[in-house]
């Protein structure tokens, strides 16, 4: 088999509209609480509950998406994310918006499931550590250019920002279709998993568990701290916030150009979760605005490191290649799960602090994301 970078690259950029799908919502938070009465954390809400179904059933989601093909589980799932930004789009108050979002949940994590399987029989074995590591920074880079295409467009309307993307998605169905041979989801290896092999990967999951958390609590929450405590309007804090999180996809790009010279993914993911939430630990604090700025802007950038190390260590941790898609799918449910609790825990923990305390929650965070990502190790082989 000759690996096809092509069909690769489009199974990448596929997952990257999926995760955009995270990343335009942020932006529109002034103006949805405006339009629909969402309070904080009802936005908040807003924000993660896309990651619901996936934080539910994600590793029996990767089971069903083999069941049925996953060529086929991929072209379903944008279907339904489709039907869910026209539901969004129409909507007239909170509960049918967040309705629509919790559907954009399902096509979401057939997505995530589907995509990453797809690449992984796509790639040649030599190419499979490679191969998961750019899986790795679809969230980052689908957050930012969706936040990016999003504020770029504010001045349009939320309504209208969903109505494009409906189109887009609906384009990425008939693209998927097309493009994707069914018979490249067939999975022919029937060996039966190797006993502990998820257990063994339950740190990998634990730390990405972390990383999802604070990237989206971070992502999701900013632009509502530059309107509340800088004075800034909506438009302006939803461009800088998409443009800070935009620093994240060179920080998973850095992140392959230092494995391959060798440092540790568990130790680079751990820098990245203390790293960062360091660096906005003090840009929280009475800085100048262009200053803070500037330092959430680095501050993603450090955790862009996480995700890449994370899915380039799955074929480390696997016992063997049959364990590969199921502890992807464990990942990416640990990653369901801290996207949904996010945005609304750091909302209730503001609501209940105030702002100046929001790094205390992000710091101890991130240290158990750390802990837990150097308790990773490499599994043996089975005998």
């Amino acid at each position: 088999m000759t690996t096809s970078w092509a069909r690769i690259a489009l199974l990448y950029a596929i997952g990257v509209l999926a995760a955009g799908q995270l990343g335009i919502v942020p932006p529109l938070v002034p103006d949805l609480q405006h339009d629909l009465g969402l309070s904080l954390a009802g936005a908040g809400t807003a924000v993660s509950v896309i990651t619901l179904v996936g934080a539910v059933i994600g590793l029996p989601a990767g089971g069903w998406s083999q069941r049925i093909g996953h060529a086929r589980a991929l072209a379903i799932g944008l279907a339904i994310m489709a039907a869910a930004a026209a539901l969004c789009a129409a909507a007239t108050d909170a509960t049918t918006l967040l309705a629509g979002r919790t559907l954009a949940g399902i096509g979401y994590l057939l997505v995530v499931v589907a995509a990453p399987s797809l690449m992984a029989v796509t790639a040649e074995p030599r190419h499979l550590p490679i191969t998961l590591s750019l899986w790795g920074t679809f969230v980052p880079t689908g957050i930012a250019l969706g936040g990016l295409a999003t504020a770029g467009f504010a001045g349009a309307g939320w309504r209208t920002i969903f109505a494009v993307d409906l189109v887009l998605l609906a384009a990425a169905v008939i693209v998927t279709i097309v493009a994707v041979p069914r018979d490249v989801s067939a999975i022919r290896d029937k060996e039966k998993l190797p006993t502990g092999a998820l257990t063994s990967s339950l740190p990998l999951a634990a730390a990405f568990f972390c990383f999802a958390l604070l990237f989206l609590a971070l992502a999701g929450l900013l632009p509502a701290w530059l309107v509340e405590r800088r004075g800034l309007a909506s438009d302006d804090a939803g461009r800088i916030a998409a443009i800070a999180t935009a620093f994240g996809i060179p920080g998973s790009l850095l992140a392959g150009s230092l494995m391959r010279a060798g440092v540790a993914p568990g130790r680079l993911a751990a820098v990245g979760l203390l790293g960062s939430m360091a660096l906005a630990a003090l840009c929280f604090a009475a800085l100048p605005l262009p200053l803070a700025v500037a330092g959430f802007a680095l501050s993603f950038a450090v955790g862009g490191l996480v995700p890449a190390a994370t899915f380039s260590s799955v074929p480390l941790v696997a016992a063997s290649p049959r364990a590969i898609g199921p502890i992807n799918g464990l990942v990416a449910q640990a990653g369901s799960l801290g996207s949904l609790a996010g945005p609304p825990l750091l909302a209730l923990w503001v609501g209940w602090t105030d702002w100046p305390f929001a790094p205390l929650l992000l710091l101890a965070i991130a240290v158990l994301g750390a802990t837990a990502a150097l308790a990773v190790r490499r599994a043996s082989p089975p005998p």
